[in-house]
Formats: C-alpha cells, sequence, structure tokens
C-alpha cells in the first residue's frame, strides 16, 4: 500500500473558479444557503459566499459541489 505523505495530502476546502460562469468547490461540509442570487456554502475552514445572478447547484456530490451561472463575487467569512 502507498502511503502520500501528510503535506501532499488534500483536506483542505478546494475552490476552483472557471470565468465568472462556475465554480467548484471540494470538500465542502453543507449548503447553508441557496436562492438564484446567492449560495452559501460551508467547509471545514469557514464559509464561502457566492453572489451572483441565475445560479444553480449543477451537481452535487458527497465531496464536491459544483455551482453555474453569472458570478459576481466569491467570498470567504468566518
Amino acid at each position: 500500500m502507498l502511503d502520500i505523505s501528510a503535506d501532499l495530502q488534500v483536506n483542505q476546502p478546494t475552490v476552483t473558479l472557471i470565468g465568472n460562469e462556475f465554480i467548484s468547490i471540494e470538500n465542502y461540509l453543507s449548503v447553508l444557503a441557496y436562492d438564484v442570487v446567492l449560495i452559501k456554502v460551508k467547509t471545514k475552514l469557514n464559509t464561502v459566499k457566492i453572489c451572483g445572478d441565475k445560479l444553480s447547484i449543477k451537481y452535487i456530490t458527497d465531496s464536491d459541489i459544483g455551482i453555474k451561472g453569472i458570478i459576481h463575487s466569491v467570498e470567504y467569512i468566518d
């Protein structure tokens, strides 16, 4: 069995923004708010607040979530 160094393991939330139309959040915990102009996603470290227009959840799994729409801002709040 291959042991991966703790330095290389990604247990932190990973946020990937593609242009202003798609955002992926890996290692999230839950969705706190869901509306067409605001989505809040809870992670282990903080809450990710996405503001925009026509926001919708494109996919959701146990480990990651994909959100599409016109993204105006992404904010990290404690």
